[in-house]
């Protein structure tokens, strides 16, 4: 009996031992799995750094192309209204001598009637004399 006894005590001992190494490798498992969790959090992190890096390098292009394009436009737009601002002073300029005739025979106390006459004879001599917005005379 006494044989079956240490027998008995042998298994009992090792499956305390099996039991404790199990202990020990669940115990070693989990330290892995917190190690890896971390470990994938660090490299979300870098990844999702690069990817803003990268996000933010393709918005600065898509901005420096707009912005080129509408400095192209608003450089346009500026040639355009300069060229238009020359039509509207060589209109100016071609009417000014007809206004002040015109404010000085009122001055006189010249009647509309008359008025009216040479209004209407100093817009077909001055009707060559208007420009377009190109700077082109205007021929009515």
């Amino acid at each position: 009996m006494d044989q079956k006894r240490y027998s008995v005590d042998l298994i009992i001992n090792a499956l305390a031992e099996l039991e404790k190494d199990v202990d020990n490798l669940t115990f070693k498992v989990e330290e892995m799995k917190k190690r890896i969790v971390i470990y994938s959090n660090e490299e979300i992190e870098k990844l999702k750094q690069q990817i803003i890096a990268i996000a933010n390098e393709e918005a600065r292009k898509i901005i420096d192309i707009a912005k080129a394009e509408a400095e192209g436009e608003s450089s346009t737009i500026v040639k355009e209204a300069d060229t238009s601002l020359l039509g509207i002073k060589k209109n100016i300029d071609s009417s000014y001598n007809r206004a002040v005739d015109s404010i000085v025979r009122m001055v006189l106390g010249e009647t509309t009637s008359n008025l009216q006459k040479i209004t209407n004879n100093t817009d077909v001599k001055t009707k060559r004399e208007r420009y377009t917005s190109e700077g082109k005379p205007v021929i009515r």
